[in-house]
């Protein structure tokens, strides 16, 4: 065999050997499957659905804000780092807004079946942090908190800035 011949099996056979490594990683992991609200395209309002957070068993005028935390199948560790910093975010800038149900911390794997949707209904292009607030069973508006890639190197500036990002969606409207 040739030296060139050589150097592709072997490389072909450590890039296989790395998918395999992955997928066998990731297989164990669980997340919750959240409903997925119908969203008007040209609005961006969803209509009613009684599967969307805090549509049952509360009434239709409560609020709630769910902070998603989006991912697939195959996580780098930067992206492990932006859902560890989204969580300790949440949890330690609103432990009483998580305690009284204001607030939920949802960690999403868009790749199972059913969260499909999640990336065309919250337009995702890559892993992502989303806010979201419903009001009783409608969605009343969300944001793609987009600049956490340019922040996950600096922990102090991302949680602060997934802080306020979540505390702008927590405050009563005038």
């Amino acid at each position: 065999m040739r030296p060139k011949t050589i150097i592709t099996v072997v490389l072909l056979a450590f890039v296989v050997a790395s998918v395999v490594w992955l997928v066998m990683k990731e297989s164990g992991g669980i997340s919750s499957v959240p409903a997925r609200p119908e969203t008007n395209e040209q609005t961006g309002s969803t209509k009613e659905d009684p599967k969307i957070p805090g549509a049952s068993e509360k009434k239709a005028t409560n609020r709630k804000v769910v902070a998603y935390y989006f991912h697939g199948n195959m996580r780098c560790m930067t992206c492990r780092t932006i859902e560890a910093y989204a969580k300790e975010a949440i949890q330690a800038g609103f432990p009483e807004a998580l305690k009284d149900g204001r607030l939920e911390f949802r960690v999403v794997n868009v790749d199972e079946p059913g969260n499909e949707h999640f990336v065309q209904d919250y337009q995702l292009v890559t892993r992502s942090v989303v806010i979201a607030e419903f009001e009783g069973s409608k969605q009343k508006q969300w944001k793609n908190l987009q600049q956490v890639w340019e922040l996950v190197r600096n922990k102090q500036a991302f949680l602060k800035y997934i802080q306020d990002e979540t505390g702008s969606y927590l405050e009563v409207p005038n």
